[in-house]
């Protein structure tokens, strides 16, 4: 390896490394500042880390010219952008605080910094998130062995430091960054020959899922099972079915499924206890799916069957809808910035921003899965099935919680528009006879 490539790979680390704090910054900051009680406890430290994720991403040389996004992908995102923005300074009853001001500047400053990223980042980058999202995942283990006030049964969550801030922390975006361990260690599973690699893959699949359980989080557990329904429909025929039979009989994958079933029974036996915890959260979340589908559909309920709060939530939000077709007020132009709550992002667009901001965010979200769908079906690089799984995720979203202003939401959605569906971005030996074809001028 000579120097220039030594210093190309780092290059691609360092853009690696503040994409990963970007989009699945959180879990850290919240290990960082309320586990380990480094920095204020407030939003001045988010602020500061993800300006610190900024400057690593910040390119050695700004020209004129920059990679080519997904032109549609970015035409419908910057219409919804600039929706949000029109609206917060023009139609805001609000007010106009400093946090959306700083994120939509951090917003907007990730997409422009993206355009100068490599495409053929994509191979360390998956790395980067899988290392990232892995590390996460012991953190929160770590934090809640050493948080006195958690027991078993609560929601897996880093628990806040500051006054007045939620109460048990945030289990969704905990569960967001174990998913993302998941889709990383699937995606990586194909691309080392090495058994041990193999195996150390797939027990961070089983891991992360069983995080994801330990989280309690509904909408990924939703989104989990629509990913595999992806997967399995878009890639599932009889040729390839007969082909799968005759590999599970060779020499290597019966090495590497014994190991792991080892493996799984010695960790089952060695924490039979840790084994029993995870099946007693697997029947709370079935008693939780339970009282969701019985309080959407109303449903008479028996004894053991509660009242969802959060599905009454969406019950509202769905009355609202119906109130709001009614309205031409709210259909035209909506009630402004953030005026509704509605934990449902698209009838909070519609609320908010009227039947166009609502048509314009759907469309966004429609293409991302329209190129999702394809990226899973064709398979052309780790990198890219690894950001279609993690849209198929968005839908049950969708339908389930977030605002459509949150950076949570926003994060992604840049790098979506940067390098979902790029025609271009195939395996990692063909990206330099296309580089040509992925530079543009901005």
């Amino acid at each position: 390896m000579n120097f220039s490539t030594l210093i190309q790979n780092f290059h691609y680390l360092r853009y690696s490394v503040g994409i990963s704090m970007m989009v699945n910054g959180f879990p850290i900051i919240f290990f960082v500042r309320d586990t380990l009680g480094i920095g204020p406890a407030s939003s001045v430290f988010t602020a500061v880390f993800f300006v610190a994720a900024l400057l690593i991403m910040f390119p050695t040389r700004l020209s004129l010219r920059a990679y080519k996004p997904n032109m549609l992908l970015f035409q419908l995102g910057m219409l919804f952008f600039g929706i949000l923005v029109y609206y917060f300074f023009f139609f805001n009853g609000v007010g106009k605080g400093v946090t959306d001001i700083a994120n939509f500047g951090l917003t907007f400053l990730f997409f422009i910094l993206l355009l100068y990223v490599p495409n053929e980042v994509q191979k360390t980058l998956v790395l980067v998130l899988f290392a990232m999202s892995f590390l996460n995942n012991l953190t929160l283990i770590y934090s809640l062995l050493t948080n006195p006030s958690w027991t078993l049964g609560m929601r897996a969550a880093v628990t806040f430091a500051n006054e007045n801030a939620q109460e048990g922390g945030n289990p969704h975006l905990a569960a967001r960054n174990a998913l993302i361990c998941l889709l990383t260690a699937y995606v990586l599973i194909g691309e080392y020959k090495q058994v041990l690699v193999k195996v150390f893959f797939i027990l961070s699949v089983l891991f992360a899922f069983a995080v994801i359980i330990l989280t309690q989080s509904k909408s990924c557990l939703l989104g989990t099972g629509i990913i595999m329904a992806t997967h399995f429909f878009l890639r599932f025929n009889f040729s390839t079915l007969g082909s799968s039979i005759r590999q599970l009989f060779t020499l290597r994958v019966l090495t590497i499924v014994l190991v792991v079933i080892g493996l799984i029974n010695y960790l089952i036996k060695r924490f039979h206890g840790v084994y029993s915890i995870i099946l007693g959260y697997w029947d709370v979340l079935g008693t939780r799916f339970e009282n969701v589908i019985f309080t959407t559909f109303g449903l008479e309920t028996g004894e053991d069957v509660e009242v969802d709060a959060s599905a009454m939530g969406r019950i509202d939000s769905f009355e609202f809808f119906e109130r709001a077709l009614d309205d031409p007020k709210v259909l035209i132009i909506g009630n402004g910035y953030k005026t509704e709550f509605m934990d449902v992002p698209p009838i909070e667009m519609l609320g908010n921003h009227g039947i166009i901001g609502a048509a314009v965010f759907m469309a966004l979200n429609f293409y991302f899965f329209y190129f999702s769908i394809r990226e899973i079906k064709f398979q052309r690089s780790a990198f890219a099935v690894f950001l279609a799984s993690f849209f198929m995720y968005f839908p049950a979203l969708l339908i389930s919680s977030g605002r459509p202003y949150d950076i949570a939401y926003w994060f992604p959605y840049v790098l979506f528009i940067r390098f979902l569906g790029l025609p271009y971005l195939g395996p990692i030996e063909k990206e330099k006879k296309k580089q040509a074809t992925g530079l543009a001028t901005v």
